[in-house]
C-alpha cells in the first residue's frame, strides 16, 4: 500500500501531459510554405507568378529555410504564441531573372512579427505588408 501514492501520482502527472492539445508551431513547422500574394500598404497586390520559387521552411531546431527566387537563404526564428521574428537571414549572391521579387521577399520575411495559420494557409504580417503562403 506505501507504493499507491507515488503510482496515483505517477498516473495523474501523465493524464494532464495527455490532455494538453499541441500547441506553438506544430501547424507551422517541417511545412514548405508557397508564397502566393504580397501586400505592402500604399500599393498594388502582388500575386507571385511562381510560387514554389518563393518559400520558406520552419524547422523544429528554430532554422527557417527560404528559397528567394534563385537564391537561398537561411536564419533564424523566434515564435512565441502568434508573434515571430525570422531572421536576419543569411542568402546566397545570386542575380535572379525576377528582380526586386527576391529583395522584396527577403525583406518582408525579416520584419514580420506576427503569423496565423489556417486551413493550410499561412499569414505573415509586418507593419507594411502581408505575406500570405499556401502549404
Amino acid at each position: 500500500m506505501k507504493g499507491l501514492p507515488l503510482v496515483v501520482l505517477i498516473l495523474a502527472a501523465g493524464a494532464v501531459g495527455c490532455d494538453e492539445s499541441p500547441t506553438g508551431p506544430t501547424e507551422l513547422v517541417d511545412i514548405t510554405w508557397k508564397l502566393e500574394t504580397v501586400a505592402r500598404v500604399g500599393s498594388a497586390l502582388v500575386t507571385v507568378p511562381n510560387p514554389e520559387q518563393f518559400t520558406i521552411r520552419f524547422e523544429t531546431n528554430g532554422t527557417a529555410s527560404v528559397r528567394a527566387d534563385c537564391k537561398s537563404c537561411t536564419g533564424r526564428y523566434v515564435l512565441d504564441s502568434t508573434s515571430l521574428s525570422i531572421g536576419p537571414l543569411a542568402c546566397t549572391r545570386v542575380a535572379c531573372p525576377m528582380p526586386g521579387l527576391d529583395t522584396l521577399y527577403t525583406s518582408a520575411l525579416e520584419n514580420v512579427r506576427a503569423q496565423t495559420v489556417a486551413n493550410g494557409t499561412l499569414i505573415l504580417t509586418g507593419s507594411e505588408f502581408t505575406l500570405r503562403f499556401r502549404n
